[in-house]
């Protein structure tokens, strides 16, 4: 009776145990120190910056964020790593600049940050994937050590002793029909995109007797974006560059032509949101 007294107590520590790690989502496992650095090089982590870390564990990553001049917080739901990392702040002398709190990273809110690092599962980096595209603001920097986003590619990949670092950057949403002038001439451009690539784009411009024009390059980095197209002939040349605002790109566009070059400025408006 003794012995499965025993037997039963043993197999209820087992399941209790079991039962807390799935609460818990993901183990904790320090990310190396060299990682760490890594990885906020990566994201150019400094002053101005707000870090958010998702399951920040023993606090590391924010600490080694406030160090370089940044704020920002931790999220785990272990209570007690939040109080070791809270503890580590204050030793490290930047508890003045850094919290950390018991939360869910599915019911954080990111919208101050300008950096998400995170060293979690790629299961949980996929189910947070819409909620980062969503709630970030272009531009924001993300950093996960080890998993990826499946179908996002990152725009940068790092290796530090065989430990990989995956860096993104949220993309402006560009995709559908914009609208803009030319010389008093409607221009229209399509544009098709996943996540922070361009897949299509077209630039229709009756102004230059050109029904479409050909796109050379077309690239989205954070909130910027640059397009260069040319007539048929490669006698004209524009240079778009500029920066979304939800539904409103405002830059410059360069003319470069056989007669010489121009600099002008240049905003297309979303389709929806044109007034008639």
């Amino acid at each position: 009776m003794k012995s499965d007294f025993i037997i039963l107590l043993i197999a209820g520590i087992c399941l209790y145990q079991t039962s807390a790690a799935q609460q818990l989502d993901v183990p904790f496992v320090a990310t190396p120190p060299e990682v760490v650095e890594e990885m906020l090089n990566l994201a150019g982590v400094g002053p101005g910056d707000y870090v958010i870390d998702l399951g920040s564990g023993d606090g590391r990553i924010v600490i080694a964020a406030a160090k370089r001049g940044a704020v920002g917080h931790g999220v785990d739901l272990d209570p007690e790593l939040v109080e070791e990392s809270i503890k580590n702040a204050r030793e490290a002398g930047v508890d003045d600049r850094v919290s950390f709190r018991v939360e869910n990273v599915y019911e954080t809110d990111y919208t101050m940050a300008t950096v998400i690092t995170m060293y979690l599962l790629t299961s949980i980096n996929v189910n947070l994937k819409p909620h980062f595209l969503k709630k970030l603001k272009p531009g924001t920097r993300i950093v996960s050590h080890i998993f990826d986003m499946r179908n996002w590619q990152p725009d940068r990949r790092e290796q530090v002793n065989y430990h990989n670092i995956y860096y993104w950057i949220i993309p402006a949403n560009v995709e559908g029909e914009w609208h803009w002038k030319s010389d008093q001439q409607p221009v229209i451009m399509s544009i098709a995109q996943t996540f922070q690539k361009i897949t299509d784009i077209s630039i229709h411009n009756n102004a230059l007797q050109d029904d479409e024009w050909n796109i050379r390059e077309a690239t989205i980095n954070g909130d910027r974006i640059t397009i260069i197209a040319e007539n048929d002939n490669g006698t004209t040349r524009h240079i778009y560059n500029g920066s979304v605002d939800k539904d409103i790109i405002s830059g410059t566009v360069q003319i470069h032509e056989e007669t010489g070059s121009q600099l002008k400025t240049w905003e297309a408006r979303r389709k929806s949101t044109i007034q008639h």
